[in-house]
């Protein structure tokens, strides 16, 4: 049987040919031989055989069919999350770790996986390591594997270490969960009490001021300044409400579009680090996340330049991205990175003399990934702190719109009591 291939040489030329072989198998192994990484393998006339199949396949549909077909994708939202990708290189990890062959590894690990989008793609990745393809090139192929995950796979590739990078990765992704889910623990409260006031005021003006207003009115008595405010207030809010609801939304959307759009995004961010309280979350989350990345890549065997470039993608803050850029572009020219990170202006001292020291004794993986930790430390210390503030301020927040309206509207009720007596 005649195969037809086609493969990257040692200096990544890409080659196309023919190969005799008795099987699939034996061909891959003549190739191997060759010194060459094969990307495509197929069967002279594969192809045109299953054109056939798969034309006589759509003559019709039978119940069985039907019945055998997976429906996992009904329930499924085609998202595939930081915590399935986390599973699946710990498990995958474990496996290599165990000496399980990587066909056999991703073979048990699709049958067990619940997730049809990260099933599908699964799927896929083991058809291309059927045919010869690495790893680090199969997963390059699918967009839920970023270009960190790839180069932490291709590193582990290159230097036998491949449970070790995994491990790596799923670690590293497990990090990256935690991180955002402090984050959003830090928002979630402020953004609930914030809703919560605003729920209140809108019923209030909606459904209770006009009740308020036309029983006061029937009572003919004289109504205080606030409750006339109050009752004004409410007027213009019932007949302009879509006004305010515009603002919102046109608002928000602006304040999307300007934090992703390229031309603004860095003069948003710098504004975010500018906001009290805000400022210190985000950037000790950017330098947690970016040391970390860098810390796994350079731990894994990625080269520096690679690493750098890798943890100004995951920095998610263009200001600390481009400090990140600066350390590259130096560390191109030969400059040190503890050098280049003081003068950055970006960096705190403590990230360039653990940088310096990284490099001085050998261990940079180790003295990033304590800058990283501490940094996760400081985060948590900073989250309980915000919370423990802003649960007062709330308070005093709610608590005073109630009370003004507590005022507005029993006011005149206590007024025409006295009145009556």
């Amino acid at each position: 049987m005649n195969f037809k291939y086609r493969a990257r040489q040692q200096d990544g030329e890409i080659i196309e040919g023919y190969v005799a072989a008795d099987s699939q198998k034996h061909a891959l192994e003549q190739l191997r031989n060759r010194n060459v990484i094969v990307i495509n393998l197929t069967e002279q006339g594969a192809n045109t055989s299953l054109a056939k199949s798969n034309t006589k396949s759509k003559k019709g549909f039978s119940l069985k069919a039907i019945l055998n077909a997976d429906i996992g994708h009904l329930f499924s939202s085609g998202k595939v999350s930081l915590k399935d990708l986390m599973i699946f290189f710990r498990q995958l990890a474990t496996m290599e770790g165990a000496g399980v062959g990587l066909a056999s590894a991703l073979d048990v690990i699709t049958s067990q996986e619940s997730n049809y989008a990260l099933k599908k793609i699964l799927l896929d990745v083991k058809a291309r390591l059927d045919r010869g393809v690495t790893l680090s090139q199969a997963l390059s192929q699918h967009p839920a594997f970023n270009a960190l995950l790839v180069s932490l796979v291709e590193a582990g590739e290159e230097g036998g270490m491949l449970d070790y990078s995994l491990e790596q990765g799923a670690v590293l992704l497990e990090k990256q969960q935690a991180l955002r889910s402090k984050v959003k623990s830090a928002l979630f409260y402020p953004a609930f009490v914030m809703t919560f006031a605003v729920g209140i005021l809108i019923f209030f003006f909606m459904f209770l001021v006009p009740k308020f207003k036309e029983t006061f009115s029937a009572m003919n008595i004289d109504l205080p300044a606030i409750t006339l405010y109050l009752f004004a207030a409410g007027e213009w809010f019932s007949a302009h409400w879509y006004i305010i609801a515009a603002a919102a939304i046109g608002l928000t959307a602006l304040w999307i579009f300007l934090c992703k759009n390229r031309t603004t995004r860095k003069t948003m961010d710098k504004f975010k680090l500018k906001i009290p309280i805000l400022k210190t979350l985000l950037f000790k989350a950017s330098m947690a996340r970016s040391a970390r990345t860098f810390a796994s890549l350079v731990s894994a065997g990625v080269p520096v330049i690679r690493s750098l470039e890798m943890a100004e993608g995951t920095a998610g803050n263009a200001v600390v991205a481009e400090g990140f850029d600066d350390l590259r572009s130096n560390a191109m020219k030969g400059v040190s990175l503890g050098d280049s990170a003081r003068q950055a202006g970006i960096f705190p001292v403590l990230v360039s003399q653990m940088m310096r020291i990284g490099e001085e004794t050998g261990h940079l993986d180790t003295m990033l990934e304590r800058v990283a930790t501490w940094y996760d430390q400081e985060l948590d210390e900073q989250i309980k702190a915000t919370v423990s503030l802003l649960e007062p301020v709330m308070i005093v927040f709610v608590g005073g719109i109630i009370a003004v309206i507590a005022i507005a509207i029993f006011s005149p009720v206590t007024s025409a009591i006295i009145q009556l007596s």
